[in-house]
């Protein structure tokens, strides 16, 4: 038997985002295939397991965690495939699971009013969604976003909880990149209150290019606009002018880094202090 997933289908759009990843209903579809016929039989349930057992190696985290904790939590992993502008968390939800990206990339927003957004930290394969889980956080205090679509391992938070109070590496680990995603968000800080709408969007896509596995990034400027704190009018201008500089290529909803060096001269001084800041924490593989 062949097992699909499928979300359930709302007003006729598949894939519709009612509620976040951790509340969404599924359809499994179990496949039955005969030379004569194919039957299809489906049922609600929780989210179909796929082969997760090397997928863990595209994750810097887990591949950096001693062999002998990591062989524990492979079995507990689900793999997912998540979706552009598909939400893991929102704000005060309960931290029920945590996420290690694969191929996708997730932003964390804050907000103070329902159109007033920020991004507050970006990530991708080198780390995981959900850190503060380990530092007794019970429920988000931030959106998270997917803003680039791809699969993600999910791991049940009571499992990440007892596997971190066994192993002391494993808590050593997680938590020193939890305290460079902290120090990101400080800095994001710091950056929307004082540079300019161009240095910040170069800097963002500078940020989102590091993570990414494709040349090009699908991403609208109104999304771009809420991440950046800003106006749609002011991130138009501030791409244009961008593009004007040759630096990037943007058309109708997708950006292509032309110059990546310029990019980076044009970007503010918080892309190198947070790369910075990313290097000196990188989780690197256990040595056996």
């Amino acid at each position: 038997m062949i097992t699909i997933k499928l979300a359930l289908i709302v007003s006729n759009i598949l894939f519709s985002s009612q509620g976040t990843r951790a509340n969404r209903r599924y359809i499994h579809a179990g496949v039955q295939y005969q030379p004569s016929q194919i039957t299809v039989c489906c049922f609600a349930g929780g989210v179909v397991l796929e082969g997760s057992e090397n997928r863990w190696q595209e994750n810097q985290l887990l591949a950096a965690l001693p062999e002998k904790e990591r062989s524990r939590l492979i079995p507990q992993l689900e793999i997912l495939t998540l979706f552009a502008k598909e939400t893991l968390y929102e704000a005060a939800d309960e931290l029920n699971y945590v996420y290690f990206p694969l191929d996708c990339i997730v932003v964390l927003i804050s907000s103070v009013e329902s159109k007033a957004t920020v991004e507050v930290g970006l990530i991708g394969n080198e780390g995981l969604v959900g850190a503060p889980i380990l530092m007794g956080a019970k429920h988000s205090t931030n959106q998270a976003l997917i803003l680039t679509e791809g699969k993600a391992l999910r791991l049940p938070a009571a499992a990440i909880r007892k596997e971190a109070k066994r192993s002391s590496r494993m808590r050593e680990i997680i938590l020193n990149y939890a305290n460079a995603l902290m120090a990101q968000s400080a800095q994001l800080a710091a950056c929307h209150r004082y540079h300019t709408p161009q240095a910040r969007l170069a800097r963002l896509l500078l940020m989102i290019d590091d993570r990414m596995q494709s040349p090009e990034l699908r991403v609208t400027q109104d999304l771009l606009a809420s991440l950046l704190g800003t106006r749609r009018a002011t991130v138009t201008e501030a791409a244009r002018q961008i593009q004007n500089s040759q630096l990037i290529q943007s058309v109708r909803g997708r950006i292509r880094l032309l110059d990546r060096k310029g990019l980076e001269k044009a970007a503010c001084s918080c892309y190198a202090i947070i790369s910075s800041q990313q290097l000196e924490t990188k989780a690197r593989p256990e040595i056996s």
